[in-house]
């Protein structure tokens, strides 16, 4: 029997000619049913839906192992077509457009990659390196005019969110120790390295580089910047076979970027995690990343897993598929089952709140959440630690700039143009400007 064919999305089409079954994602089923879809492994998929929602569920067949994935022509802009056709050449797979008109024709890639679902990223860069070092940094993609300096400046800071006490600086070695993981990688300052070195006395290390170079993570974005001022780090590759540590550093040493499927498989990544992670246009902005998961979750019908709010604290080192990919929610449990209660409790109540997320600098936890539809109506605000922080400056003017927006709780919309806090007596509201930064992560939170 033929293998099958899928449709995915909301679009109509006729397939009166298919050969062989003809399988429709069931109406409202999300990630669920595409999954079940995919596990038929389908020869072509039809994706009948047009933007983001047909975007990606056309990547993830690609990703899939789908050998021919059909558009329907017109339903997507070009820049994204030629982004799919991109991906199709690097997984070894065709994309086609059709129509009954015009029937069948194959898609060619393009010279540019596109990051769908992620704001304006060359605009984003730009402007945070035109803001260097500065408290201009604290309002990137904010319309802060006089009124809201003076309202931040009158305002108490938003607390910052306690840390978990006790809790390792890197869960990754948490997924080694259980077993998780063939290889551990680590990114560590050079004089750290005979530390690391003693957490793990039954492992093998190998370096991807004898000698260490410096490497700064740019504020906000969150991307590594090797080569530049700072303290030298090492590259380091942990592993209880000699021979797959060593594999590890070679692949590093080569190239991570085009030997990315085989280190995500060392490192003990999920292979659905990896494959998306591959097709990316951009994987070195990390606050873009967050966007296009987000952007995905949401596309694809999946749910916001708190186990994989990354904003809060990265239980997983890899960026999942989805914030509802099941893989990596189970890799994110068994690392904290195996913790102490004392952090293991404290933690998961911590990943379970409600995120609004600009950037690697600027992020705020709700407490006290209810969710409903796009509005979050909160209690209080946190604001997280940041992976990437802005300076002293930048980042005690940004908490005091969102704690003038989110005093006292209230009612938090997210419109294309600004935030808007509104509570019985008052409406609060932000403006959002390029490249309009901001997205809410619905993680936890009850519904209303």
């Amino acid at each position: 029997m033929r293998q099958p064919v899928i449709l995915l999305g909301k679009g109509e089409v006729s397939l009166a000619a298919a050969d062989g079954d003809v399988l429709v994602e069931p109406e409202g089923s999300g990630l669920e049913g595409i999954e079940a879809l995919l596990a038929r492994s389908p020869r072509a998929a039809v994706v009948t839906s047009g933007g983001e929602e047909g975007f990606f569920r056309a990547s993830l067949c690609l990703e899939r192992d789908v050998k021919a994935v059909v558009l329907r022509r017109g339903a997507f802009a070009e820049a994204h077509e030629k982004e799919l056709a991109t991906r199709a050449r690097s997984f070894g797979r065709e994309l086609f457009v059709h129509d009954d008109r015009r029937g069948y024709e194959r898609v060619r890639a393009g010279n540019e990659r596109v990051q769908v679902g992620a704001p304006e990223v060359s605009a984003w860069e730009a402007a945070v390196r035109a803001a260097g070092r500065s408290k201009r940094a604290a309002t990137i993609g904010l319309d802060v005019d006089v009124a809201w300096e003076e309202a931040a400046e009158a305002a108490e800071p938003l607390p910052m969110d306690a840390p978990v006490p006790g809790l390792s600086e890197n869960l990754e070695e948490v997924a080694f120790t259980n077993g998780d993981k063939p290889v551990l990688y680590l990114v560590v300052p050079a004089r750290s390295l005979d530390d690391v070195r003693a957490r793990h006395p039954g492992a093998a290390m190998a370096l991807a580089r004898a000698e260490a170079f410096p490497l700064a993570v740019e504020g906000a974005t969150g991307r590594r910047i090797e080569g530049a001022s700072g303290e030298a780090t090492v590259h380091v590759f942990f592993s209880t076979d000699p021979d797959l540590a060593a594999r590890a550093a070679s692949l590093w040493e080569q190239g991570s970027s085009r030997n990315a499927a085989a280190i995500g498989e060392l490192l003990g990544y999920p292979p659905c995690c990896t494959a998306a992670f591959v097709a990316l246009a951009d994987r070195r902005n990390n606050a873009a990343l967050v966007y296009v998961t987000a952007a995905r979750t949401r596309a694809l019908g999946a749910s916001f897993h708190p186990l994989l709010d990354v904003a809060v604290r990265r239980v997983v080192p890899f960026t999942p598929c989805s914030f509802g990919c099941a893989r990596a929610a189970s890799a994110a449990a068994r690392v904290v089952a195996s913790l102490p209660r004392a952090q293991a409790e404290p933690l998961t109540r911590a990943l379970a709140r409600p995120v609004l997320y600009l950037d690697e600098a600027r992020a705020v936890a709700f407490e006290g959440a209810r969710i409903d539809g796009a509005a979050i109506t909160f209690e209080s605000a946190r604001f997280l630690p940041a992976p990437a922080p802005l300076d002293s400056e930048g980042e005690f003017f940004a908490r005091k700039l969102f704690g003038a927006l989110f005093e006292g709780g209230g009612t938090l919309v997210v419109t294309d143009d600004a935030f808007e806090v509104r509570g019985a007596s008052f409406t609060r509201r932000l403006g959002r400007t390029s490249p309009r930064l901001g997205v809410l992560l619905p993680f936890g939170g009850s519904s209303g």
